[in-house]
């Protein structure tokens, strides 16, 4: 009897379950305009503007463990991405601005 029950309320959980389930819309591929992040030129290569804001974050690249990413916050709350390297000290010559909406 016990197991009935318990097969019962796994049942009506199961069909709860499933009647909660909406579809997806379809999955379209980006155009050639949305997706585009801006990369910009840095303005020099021996320090990181005080306009990039304060640093929030700094991650590792797995493929590249020389390299850091860090990830700064702009006052309107953009973010930019500065790459060093961590053996040598040196960074690479562009940045990559994240815009927030």
């Amino acid at each position: 009897m016990l197991r009935r029950c318990v097969m019962l309320l796994c049942g009506v959980g199961l069909c709860f379950a499933v009647s909660a389930c909406q579809r997806m819309d379809e999955w379209q591929p980006l155009t050639e305009q949305e997706g585009q992040l801006h990369i910009e030129k840095a303005k020099f290569l021996d320090a990181i503007p005080a306009e990039y804001g304060d640093l929030v974050s700094v991650t590792s690249m797995a493929d590249h463990p020389s390299w850091v990413q860090a990830w700064f916050v702009r006052p309107d709350k953009s973010l930019v991405v500065v790459w060093i390297n961590g053996n040598t000290g040196k960074m690479l010559d562009h940045r990559l601005v994240i815009p927030r909406r």
